[in-house]
């Protein structure tokens, strides 16, 4: 079953989690597996990626742009 988060929840959590960066983004959540998506750059693809395991957070980025996190277990506080 998947879980019933409100936008607002996912964000709280996102931002108790990791800084985010002053910049528009767009979220993409997947309910299935309870991930929120924050992406920066649509134009841009990651060329490498750093995990922070103990927070269940994953930086992509294009060189040294970064243009996405995922975090996971986007909805637990």
């Amino acid at each position: 079953m998947a879980l019933k988060v409100s936008p607002n929840q996912l964000v709280l959590s996102a931002v108790n989690r990791v800084k985010i960066p002053n910049l528009p983004f767009r979220a993409e959540y997947d309910a299935k597996v309870d991930t929120l998506y924050l992406r920066f750059h649509e134009d841009l693809k990651a060329t490498r990626s750093k995990s922070d395991t103990a927070n269940g957070v994953i930086y992509d980025y294009h060189e040294k742009t970064l243009v996405g996190i995922e975090i996971l277990e986007a909805s637990a506080a």
